[in-house]
């Protein structure tokens, strides 16, 4: 009986092993737990900075999502018709919805919207496939991954300008340059899907 108990056990954390890992929050974005903000959106007619959705005043519905007509990420409006809506959408392990995302939820729901192509669902196997693209020859629409001791556990879709959006722990979906001091070290590669 104990051996059976033993066994279930180890089964039992083997899968919350692999469930913690498949887009499992490597910390808090920023080392103190403080949210840094470090989203700019721009909008099109001006192509000038605004102020970030997160230091506006709050209303019924989030600034970002009542000024998608005029924000882009990309510049490119293919693009930024599918990535502007999902702006601000909280986090939430094991969603794939704007109602609430993980990582690799927030990015194959992005890929099965714009180019109706259904990637893997777990940041792991996200990783696995794809094609390895080097960081200097990114272009919009690649995937970026971190992670530590060589697993990869979160994923962003590069925007272009040294930037990612992606699902974060503690903000949502937002975009965040991968120059930031928390992401250069925990870098592991990119895959190219198209």
């Amino acid at each position: 009986m104990n051996e059976v108990c033993a066994k279930r056990a180890i089964i039992l954390e083997c899968i919350i092993f692999l469930l913690l890992t498949s887009c499992a929050p490597l910390k808090p974005l920023s080392p103190n737990g403080a949210a840094k903000s470090t989203t700019t959106s721009y909008t099109t007619a001006t192509s000038q900075p605004q102020t970030s959705a997160k230091n506006q005043p709050s209303s019924s519905s989030s600034p970002a999502k009542s000024q998608n007509s005029t924000q882009t990420i990309t510049g490119i409006a293919e693009w930024d018709i599918v990535l502007v809506p999902w702006l601000d959408t909280p986090y939430l392990y094991g969603g794939t919805t704007k109602n609430g995302t993980d990582c690799s939820g927030f990015v194959s729901g992005v890929f099965a919207e714009k180019e109706n192509l259904y990637i893997p669902r777990t940041t792991k196997e996200e990783f696995k496939q794809g094609t390895a693209v080097e960081k200097s020859k990114l272009t919009i629409g690649d995937l970026v991954f971190f992670g530590e001791r060589g697993v990869v556990s979160h994923v962003g879709l590069y925007v272009g300008d040294g930037k990612m959006i992606h699902a974060s722990t503690n903000r949502g979906v937002t975009v965040t340059p991968l120059s930031d001091s928390y992401w250069v070290p925990r870098y592991m590669g990119a895959r190219r899907y198209f």
